[in-house]
């Protein structure tokens, strides 16, 4: 009986020690958690492409990131075989990209940033902050030494053993061996940093089309061929193309004639991987490129609101001022409109540019027919991107010769006011939940003797000139939609002779998907929830706005064991066996449909209560 005793002692010293241990573990690195909230973040998330995950350094668990979300000292970052992510450095313009299947750590150390690359491949553009005084350094650190990317864009990854593959697209890197030896490499080398130091690849093949450090960008209605020129490998191989969404699976694209040096691909828009193989008449490797990334860019010109395609303006006055208007897009830097009096282009009226102007208006415009377009130039690129060529005519009313004719002549046209959408702004993107439509309002209070609208509704991508054309009684207007877009509504206002008596402006739309509610999150939001000592289980959860329902669901090893719904962001559970149990909260919102559902928490109902056990005061034998 002693010695089970002492067992049980034992155990119990052993338990307890247990429990201290990692109770102690949980706050300490809990404490290190909240500190962050004094801390200031080394980066921020930008955009992210699949599942990207982050482990903070007093952690041991990985979690999904989200765009915005900021990197402190000491985080990991590793993404999917699909995963991509961009993270912006604080206080200056650097970033870096890292591809599918990597894992960077984040620290910082003696006034500079150092990446650890533990695998896979990234860009890191840091010559775009090369000039600011206050941003600190930047070097990627590797057990063969270090890179000084402070300066320079540069394309990076994990070679074979502890090796990590160089390659600078622009400006210069230093690196420092481990034996101390310092080396400067510039635009255009290629290297590798291994045990033995840097060894630079003397056979490099110079890349002169397209830019290494620069997305390639493409009309968006007219995707051209993408030109590929080098120089260095020798005059008779046979050069072909190799791409492919990562740097692991490359396949043959384009194949060159014998002897020359360039070619051309049809590529799709999106982010491309690619290397040249130079091969001999045999089949035999001469030789072949670093893996270079590309990234084809979809641009769009200025999406035109009026004047509309082919449209005849009445006009009261000779000379006649013209008003143009336009919608540009969020990287436009500068557009350009570009107006002609014939069809043949070769008498100009006007050439005008602009940076974030939305109209102009030209002045001194006789009767006729105009030609015109816009042109969009970007910030990454000195390629404009032409707008379609269209043509309206100014037609003016000859007063006298009305006038002579009045009591001949049927009764003149009404005079043509104009109309004005009255849509507010938060309109002008419509979300739905099935099908997709449109719904338009505009004023008409100034019009006389309207009989019915004319409506004209069709996709910001096709010609207006081909959209039909509805007819309503009352000023609004709703219409279902083929697909989610952009679409572009115009008006005009006809009495019971079908004559024109008001005329507006385009009004441009855009339909979206009703995106889902998000997750709701218990309180606390981290750690295992905890029943109390009589068993009562008191939850609360997040309001999400927009929730009519919370839907809680209750597990155990795995079997739900219960599914309610509420009303409102707190309940109480009672009668749960002690034990551990899983517990999952979403929404519902006014359509039915459930939100996404968070990662599922821990409840512990423990195995003791606070209630005492009754006492025998007196037995009483007979």
């Amino acid at each position: 009986m002693k010695n089970q005793w002492k067992r049980l002692a034992i155990a119990a010293i052993s338990s307890s020690s247990v429990f201290a241990l990692t109770w102690v573990w949980y706050q300490t690195t809990d404490t290190l958690q909240k500190s962050h909230s004094n801390e200031k973040p080394l980066a921020y998330v930008g955009k992210v492409v699949d599942d990207i995950q982050r482990r903070q350094a007093t952690r041991l668990l990985w979690q999904l990131v989200n765009t915005g979300e900021p990197l402190y000292d000491g985080e990991a970052i590793r993404t999917s075989d699909r995963g991509e992510v961009r993270i912006q450095f604080t206080d200056s313009d650097r970033y870096l990209d890292l591809e599918p299947e990597s894992l960077i750590v984040i620290k910082k150390s003696q006034g500079e940033i150092a990446l650890d690359l533990m695998e896979g491949s990234l860009f890191v553009n840091a010559k775009a902050g090369a000039g600011d005084a206050n941003a600190p350094g930047l070097v990627l650190n590797s057990a063969n030494g270090k890179v000084d990317l402070s300066q320079a864009s540069a394309s990076l990854s994990k070679g074979a053993g502890n090796s990590v593959d160089v390659q600078v697209l622009e400006g210069k890197a230093s690196v420092k061996s481990k034996d101390g030896k310092n080396t400067e490499i510039s635009t255009g080398s290629v290297g590798a940093l291994g045990a033995t130091g840097l060894q630079f690849d003397k056979n490099l093949v110079k890349i002169l089309a397209p830019s290494l450090n620069k997305p390639v960008a493409m009309n968006a209605d007219d995707l051209q061929p993408i030109p590929f020129k080098w120089t260095g490998f020798p005059a008779d191989a046979q050069v072909s193309l190799w791409t492919g969404s990562n740097r692991r699976n490359l396949k043959v694209y384009a194949i060159a004639t014998a002897g020359d040096s360039s070619l051309t691909a049809s590529l799709p828009f999106g982010r491309h991987f690619w290397k040249l193989v130079a091969t001999s008449a045999t089949g035999e490797v001469m030789g072949e490129s670093p893996i270079y990334r590309t990234e084809i860019q979809a641009r769009y010109a200025p999406t035109v609101v009026f004047p509309t395609a082919d449209v005849e303006i009445p006009a009261n006055k000779d000379p006649f001022d013209m008003t143009f208007k336009w919608q540009k897009s969020d990287d436009t830097r500068q557009m350009t409109l570009q107006v002609w009096s014939d069809a043949g282009l070769t008498q100009p009226v006007t050439t005008k540019s602009f940076s974030a102007e939305d109209s102009f208006t030209l002045a001194g415009l006789k009767e006729g027919t105009y030609y015109w377009r816009m042109t969009s130039y970007f910030n990454d690129s000195d390629k404009p991107v032409l707008g379609k060529m269209q043509k309206f005519t100014v037609k003016f009313t000859d007063m006298l010769k009305e006038a002579t004719a009045a009591a001949a002549a049927p009764p003149p046209k009404p005079e043509v006011q104009p109309l004005a959408f009255t849509m507010p702004e938060t309109q002008l993107t419509q979300y739905f939940v099935n099908s997709p439509k449109v719904d338009f309002t505009w004023g008409s209070t100034n019009l006389k003797n309207v009989s019915a609208y004319r409506v004209r509704l069709h996709d910001a991508a096709q010609s207006p000139e081909n959209a039909p054309v509805v007819e309503v009684k009352e000023n609004k207007f709703s219409a279902p939609v083929p697909k989610p877009g952009r679409y572009i509504a115009s008006i005009e206002a006809v009495d019971q002779n079908g004559d024109v008596v008001g005329l507006g402006t385009s009004q441009a739309v855009t339909v979206a998907p009703m995106p889902i509610l998000k997750s709701p999150n218990f309180i606390p939001a981290e750690g295992p929830l905890q029943a109390s000592m009589d068993g009562r289980s008191n939850l609360t959860w997040d309001n999400i706005d927009g929730a009519v329902d919370y839907e809680l669901v209750i597990k155990k090893d795995g079997k739900e064991l219960k599914r309610t719904k509420y009303k409102n962001t707190s309940t109480t559970i009672r009668n749960l066996l002690p034990g551990e149990y899983e517990l999952m909260i979403s929404a519902q919102d006014t359509h039915g449909r459930t939100s996404e559902t968070g990662t599922a928490r821990k409840l512990v109902v423990p195995d003791k209560s606070n209630l005492k056990a009754p006492t025998l005061k007196k037995i009483k034998v007979n």
